[in-house]
């Protein structure tokens, strides 16, 4: 990968990857896309047949294969919580950017999203609580960190600014 997006849920990944690719030429992969296509399931699905749990370790075999691909990677928000994923994203060479979002902002946009297995069932505070227990891996894996409560064209600039500032 050349360029790897982070955060928390409702962050903005997908659709900043999506900017991102189109700016900078570069094939855009979203790790959740290729977890549904490996297992053939939704997420949803995979979280009722096989947990969280099943759904991590999927996630780690995922982020493992995509690594040595070339583009722009989108990872889940979950991501970063899991050591040896952690451990991937660190000794990968592609800078790792972080998408720092307010937990209102974030739960403004995936209350009613009903792909998030994790968000649905919690309320503003319990997705603070959720953000705020996930702060220090997600620090611990960034490169760039940046403030995705401003404008997509906003966001999108910064990050290519660093990106050709480091290339």
């Amino acid at each position: 990968m050349d360029l790897i997006l982070i955060g928390f849920m409702g962050s903005g990944k997908t659709t900043i990857s999506q900017l991102l690719g189109e700016r900078l030429g570069l094939p855009v992969t979203d790790l959740d896309q290729v977890i549904v296509e490996t297992a053939e399931q939704s997420i949803a699905a995979i979280f009722a047949e096989q947990g969280e749990v099943g759904f991590r370790l999927l996630e780690t075999q995922a982020l493992a294969t995509q690594l040595d691909q070339p583009g722009i990677l989108a990872t889940g928000g979950g991501v970063p919580t899991q050591e040896q994923n952690r451990e991937l994203l660190q000794r990968h060479a592609a800078p790792v950017v972080l998408l720092e979002i307010a937990p209102e902002t974030a739960y403004e946009r995936v209350k009613a999203d009903e792909h998030r297995p994790i968000a649905k069932n919690l309320d503003l505070a319990e997705l603070a609580a959720l953000k705020a227990s996930r702060q220090a891996y997600y620090q611990s894996c960034a490169d760039l960190v940046v403030d995705a409560n401003q404008t997509p064209e906003t966001i999108v600039n910064e990050i290519i600014d660093y990106f050709q500032a480091i290339n």
